[in-house]
């Protein structure tokens, strides 16, 4: 499908309204871009949190096994693997501005939730109400991006705002291990508490910020057309059966399932292959991370360049199928292995940069891009549920040798979807 500005005025019977928002874009802007992005990222703190909390989950008072930890990190994907796409539905009916405002308002207060909680169902609880509050945030500040973006710079601002998780996940792994380094006595609960102030402040930054975004309005010909259309269900019938966004949400969840067993445990895999201290599988881990947004920007420029997306994302997962056998399989020396690892997340990175990228051109029509991205993310939330916890398992069952032999198969699997992009 050839890459094509959204229209603004009547063109075979398809209509934007003023009302809907949709006065033609001479240019990108980036200042709007920018704040949709920093939402993204603070929603992303959320995942990060909890990779980073992991030791301290399974000491006193909760004492979570491994299986447990990778459910705290799979609870907030729950709802996301489920109804993200129902989400993006009703995100694409209501002000942006609002929505994103009230998301960050519930992150907030399921942090503080979470972070009284003294039992792992409590914690299951708010981090499910967590993942409602990121689900949104993401599709919804995806969709800003979107619309803020002039035809020429999407796919670069596509690509930006696929950045935001795993630049989120780094800075909380980063920031959290710095303090510690620096004499901080950290628990979970402050951690919780730190994220709760950071989303609460951003709320009102976001309001005062961001223009009012009015809901894209859609009129198609036909009345039965119409009707398809203005359902909920209609809506997601129509992308649902799109078979590119098909593709996309397959790629998405395979990349997902990889990226997240792998990274999801990084602070321990450290630990237990290379013998790293705490502190030093910290600041390892989030070095490791931050390169997943060197291969965020690396399909941007690509792209920008004229290289199919398709080709970035195979390339993304050949890269996995390479260093997964050398990382798990070969007894490497420390520093070695990192610059593996590091390999490997950066060169996954292309993946969201280029499927984010994709979103936006597949869409059944312009009013349909949130729930479009809702199913990417659907599709993302599903492997982030499958990843840590099937991760968590089987290296609880019988190390992380068998957690490789999981990981290499799916990476095949995401070169020939791929392919077919």
């Amino acid at each position: 499908m050839h890459r094509t500005a959204w229209p603004c005025r009547c063109r075979r019977g398809l209509i934007f309204t003023q009302q809907a928002g949709m006065t033609p874009l001479h240019k990108t802007s980036w200042r709007n871009i920018a704040l949709a992005i920093v939402t993204s990222l603070v929603a992303s703190f959320q995942i990060g949190k909890a990779i980073i909390a992991l030791p301290l989950l399974q000491a006193a008072p909760l004492h979570l096994s491994l299986t447990q930890t990778g459910m705290v990190i799979s609870a907030l994907a729950i709802v996301g693997a489920f109804f993200a796409m129902p989400l993006g539905v009703l995100i694409a009916r209501l002000d942006a501005r609002k929505v994103l405002t009230v998301g960050l308002l519930v992150v907030a207060a399921s942090s503080v939730a979470g972070s009284q909680a003294d039992h792992i169902v409590g914690l299951l609880v708010s981090r499910v109400l967590e993942g409602v509050a990121v689900v949104v945030l993401l599709v919804c500040a995806s969709s800003v991006v979107g619309r803020q973006a002039h035809a020429a710079d999407r796919d670069l601002a596509m690509a930006l705002s696929s950045t935001a998780v795993p630049s989120g996940i780094a800075l909380v792994i980063c920031a959290t291990t710095l303090a510690a380094a620096l004499g901080f006595e950290l628990t979970w609960s402050c951690i919780w508490m730190v994220n709760a102030v950071l989303a609460l402040a951003y709320a009102p930054v976001v309001w005062l910020g961001l223009p009012r975004m009015p809901p894209l309005s859609l009129h198609i010909g036909s009345s039965d057309e119409r009707v398809q259309t203005s359902s909920i269900w209609g809506a997601i019938g129509r992308v649902a059966t799109t078979r590119k966004a098909q593709l996309i949400a397959i790629g998405f969840g395979l990349y997902a399932i990889v990226y997240f067993a792998f990274s999801g445990f990084l602070p321990l895999l450290l630990r237990d292959l290379l013998a790293l201290t705490p502190i030093q599988a910290g600041f390892a881990s989030a070095a490791i991370v931050a390169t997943n947004v060197l291969g965020n920007l690396g399909a941007g420029a690509l792209m920008r360049r004229g290289v199919a997306p398709r080709h970035i994302v195979a390339g993304s997962f050949g890269a996995a199928v390479v260093c997964i056998p050398v990382l798990f399989w070969l007894s490497l020396p420390p520093v070695l292995a990192a610059f593996v690892s590091a390999g490997m997340i950066g060169c996954m990175g292309a993946t969201p940069g280029a499927l984010s990228a994709l979103a936006p051109r597949v869409a059944p029509e312009p009013a349909l891009v949130a729930p479009t991205i809702g199913l990417m993310l659907q599709g993302s939330y599903l492997g982030q549920v499958i990843g840590p916890m099937s991760a968590g398992g089987l290296a609880q069952l019988g190390g992380w040798t068998l957690v490789a032999c999981m990981l290499l198969p799916l990476a095949l699997a995401g070169v020939f979807v791929a392919r077919k992009l």
